[in-house]
């Protein structure tokens, strides 16, 4: 039997997917995730940690209540008092599939979620006579249920807009005899709430309605029908790698409610995520918790200790405990077991000519003692960041013998709003020159060889991968996952199109074609000489795989070495959350196609 690969050996490490506090705050209940070397499935489990010892025991993961009234895995939020249960799933109206049928919504499917046919809906269910009645039956999607102090109401957001015309999640407030009202804030592209003790609401809303795309997050105190914003540098934080730690991802914990009043707010800057705390109605009571060279994320609270997650480039996510009042931290978890020496990490950054300033990490195995084979890779987004956020990828790269490089082209978040917006209207040759400049700088410094530079990336890095790959002879290859290549197309045939690209080129394609086709790599790609993989998933729906199957066959038409590698049963993220085959063979396919072409 071969060794089995680092990715191989990572996956089989429990990775946290969910957790929360026991009711006496003893202990965190932690579900993971494990993918056993040579298994096809990935082992689910849950575990009750001792947050003073962090002795760990195997519970069941059967929870009564769900069981019962969410037997198909839908979500539940259940009221303080225990007795009340809002359970969100369909009202069953899901149309008969295997016949003939119309269809009336502009899209047919949205990413990763179940037909639109049938929306999660809200329905609240009495506890001890079983009695129950919907909150809510719109067409929209709702999610996100958090019940007030004293259980008479549930803060809750919807989404996907049954007309198709509006791509932002809202926040309303619904009693207990469904009535809903609208929060006096703005929709955004993601928002969290919690409750406070008094009754009162903290919000974040992500790139707020009415603001550019990749706009700063705002935090929002409702009170009645009275909002106002609190200033928080850095709200949100969205820095991704490439892990199966779902928990360190969600953002369902990135804001909490401390039981002394104040929140707990997750922050996220030049691609680390740190936490800070802040007492709503002391704005000059901003306290920095944790702010380092990693990502971390709140997972929980008591009164004492905030547990959290915590990773870096190279560290896979455990679950940590800081204590408020001595400001120590320590681990509670040890999910890693592969004892492999950790990455060397070179970090430097680099001005633009036009004065964005440029964050750069360049990981090996070893330290560079001459220059390596070296793959830039590319965040997805493009309003989202890399950085100190464990990547399976670069690892899988770098246990192969090759230097990994990526940084933050403008577009990022993390680095103020002129830079998020320096991407609108131009996806290509304004990222395009920090990516390469980027590359020149690590070459400089003696750590990347000019002569054997591959790139890759997933969705928006796809593009950009793939506009690369077309527009410069600078790379011996490129790997493609999940592409935008013909911009046309995606405001069609995408899930979110017809709402997201207009944000971003200034109107549909009929009021900028010019502006759409020139971006297109697609209407590039006869000039492209670069060795291509494309890695689709079948089932994606934000980039659809005929965005990389129509460069492809382009390719081909060229002369130009052009393979697909097909991930089944795989949505846009399928080769990290989706089944272990698909998350195996891409980090196979990228070291072998990378190994092919430059060394």
């Amino acid at each position: 039997m071969n060794n089995p690969s680092s990715t191989a050996r990572l996956l089989a490490n429990r990775a946290p997917v969910s957790a929360h506090l026991s009711d006496d705050q003893l202990s965190l209940l932690v579900t993971t995730l494990e993918i056993p070397i040579g298994a096809q499935h990935a082992l689910k489990k849950s575990w009750s940690i001792n947050l003073a010892t962090g002795q760990e025991s195997e519970v069941s993961d059967k929870d009564p209540i769900s069981e019962r009234f969410a037997p198909n895995d839908e979500g539940t939020a259940i009221s303080p008092d225990k007795k009340l249960v809002v359970v969100i799933k369909g009202r069953g109206s899901a149309l008969d599939v295997t016949n003939p049928y119309r269809w009336t919504r502009p899209i047919r499917y949205f990413d990763a979620l179940s037909d639109l046919d049938d929306p999660p809906q809200l329905q609240l269910i009495d506890l001890s006579t079983h009695e129950s009645r919907w909150l809510t039956d719109d067409g929209w999607r709702w999610s996100f249920v958090r019940w007030s102090p004293n259980a008479d109401a549930v803060f809750a957001c919807r989404s996907l807009d049954p007309l198709g015309r509006d791509g932002y999640q809202y926040a309303y407030l619904i009693d207990l005899e469904g009535d809903i009202r609208a929060l006096p804030i703005p929709g955004g592209r993601s928002i969290v709430g919690t409750w406070l003790a008094d009754g009162r609401l903290a919000v974040i809303v992500a790139s707020p309605q009415g603001k550019p795309p990749g706009s700063e997050a705002c935090l929002y105190i409702v009170d009645g029908d009275v909002a106002r914003i609190i200033d928080v540098p850095d709200l949100f934080g969205d820095v991704y790698g490439d892990q199966p730690a779902e928990l360190a991802d969600s953002y369902d914990n990135i804001l909490l409610a401390h039981p002394d009043g104040s929140l707990i707010i997750r922050t996220g800057s030049r691609g680390r995520m740190g936490v800070v705390r802040l007492h709503p109605d002391q704005p000059n009571s901003l306290e920095s918790l944790i702010n380092d060279d990693r990502c971390c994320s709140p997972v929980a609270t008591t009164q004492s200790e905030l547990i959290f997650t915590t990773q870096s480039s190279t560290s896979p996510v455990e679950i940590a405990v800081l204590e408020y009042t001595t400001k120590t931290q320590r681990l509670l978890t040890h999910f890693n077991q592969v004892d492999d020496s950790p990455l060397v990490v070179n970090r430097f950054t680099i001005e633009t000519p036009d004065g964005f300033t440029l964050d750069a990490w360049f990981l090996s195995a070893h330290k560079t003692t001459q220059p390596l084979p070296t793959v830039s890779i590319i965040h997805g987004g493009p309003h989202f960041a890399y950085g100190e956020a464990f990547s399976l990828d670069a690892h899988a790269l770098c246990a192969a013998g090759f230097g990994v490089l990526y940084t933050n082209v403008r577009g990022s978040t993390g680095y103020g709003d002129a830079f998020a917006y320096a991407a609108h209207s131009n996806w290509a040759e304004g990222p395009a020159g920090d990516q390469l400049l980027v590359i020149d700088q690590a070459i400089k410094l003696g750590l990347a060889d000019e002569k054997k530079l591959g790139i890759a990336g997933n969705s928006y890095g796809g593009y950009l991968s793939a506009w690369l790959a077309s527009t410069t002879s600078r790379f011996q290859a490129a790997v493609i996952e999940n592409p935008v290549t013909d911009l046309v197309s995606m405001y069609g045939t995408s899930d979110i199109g017809a709402t997201f690209f207009p944000t971003q080129f200034s109107g549909a394609p009929h009021e900028q074609i010019e502006t759409y086709y020139r971006q297109s790599p697609i209407m590039h790609a006869h000039n492209c000489i670069t060795p291509c993989l494309f890695v689709i998933g079948e089932d994606d729906r934000r980039c659809p795989p005929a965005q990389a199957w129509a460069m492809h066959r382009a390719l081909c038409v060229r002369g130009t070495t052009s393979e697909v590698l097909v991930l089944p049963h795989s949505s846009h993220e399928g080769s990290t959350y989706g089944p272990p085959s698909g998350r195996l063979a891409h980090d196979d396919a990228l070291v072998d196609w990378m190994t092919r072409w430059l060394k």
